[in-house]
């Protein structure tokens, strides 16, 4: 009997540690999804990021982006195409480095 919960309990733990092994944490292109606020340029900006477009909802306009990489996006802001590396230090805190600085956006939850 003892051989046999020995047995259940080695095959519970190879078990839950393939189902660990298997889960991946969301990538770049999913956690950019959302709404983004913070301060560029000393003003206070709210962005939403969708697939394709970068929404700046304070001035009502759209810009698209696009993947480079797994890290690096380009934004095409009415013909100033600007290159970011991103990073997300946590789910909840995005930044941006690119040749004209570094951003750091915090998610807006609905």
């Amino acid at each position: 009997m003892q051989r046999y919960f020995k047995g259940l309990a080695i095959f519970c733990a190879v078990l839950l540690l393939a189902a660990c092994a298997g889960t991946s944490a969301p990538s770049k292109q999913d956690m950019i999804l959302g709404v983004w606020a913070g301060d560029i340029a000393g003003q206070s900006i709210v962005l939403e990021y969708t697939e394709t477009q970068v929404v700046v909802e304070s001035f009502g306009v759209s810009f698209p982006y696009e993947w480079v990489d797994g890290d690096s996006i380009r934004l095409d802001a009415m013909g100033q195409v600007v290159v970011s590396t991103v990073e997300f230090p946590s789910p909840d805190q995005m930044i941006q480095r690119s040749p004209q600085g570094v951003q750091t956006l915090r998610r807006v939850n609905p």
